[in-house]
């Protein structure tokens, strides 16, 4: 049931962050990603966001073992680092016009969505906790 609502949660979270990229691609004029390009923009930022990513993974455990609750809290806030950080590595190296303000934006949106969890008790709610 926990992998349930896990899967759950990062299901709404997703879909809220694709409806503003919508969104903000076309407000802003920017150009959907080039298919053909990786998604990294230099080594630096590859191996930045795999650490990342491994960090986040053997925290992670810990983090399960303290509470339920806190462990999607925890997938947020590395959601919104791992943002941030691709936001500062394409607004130092650009490769393509503006995509920077994409994930600042999806950045400031998981923190809003954090603090809407944590001030809030819609998670109770929802998932029953």
């Amino acid at each position: 049931m926990f992998l349930f609502k896990s899967i759950i949660f990062i299901l709404i979270v997703l879909a809220i962050m694709t409806v503003i990229e919508m969104g903000l691609r076309k407000v802003f004029n920017i150009e959907k990603r080039d298919k053909n390009r990786l998604k990294y923009v230099n080594d630096n930022h590859k191996w930045g966001e795999i650490a990342l990513i491994v960090g986040f993974v053997l925290s992670y455990f810990v983090v399960l073992s303290l509470e339920v609750e806190w462990s999607y809290l925890w997938i947020t806030f590395f959601m919104t680092a791992l943002q941030l950080f691709r936001a500062f590595m394409e607004w130092k190296y650009p490769v393509q016009r503006g995509q920077y303000i994409i994930h600042i934006f999806a950045a400031v949106v998981l923190i809003a969505f954090i603090l809407v969890v944590l001030y809030t008790d819609w998670l109770n709610w929802l998932f029953g906790f």
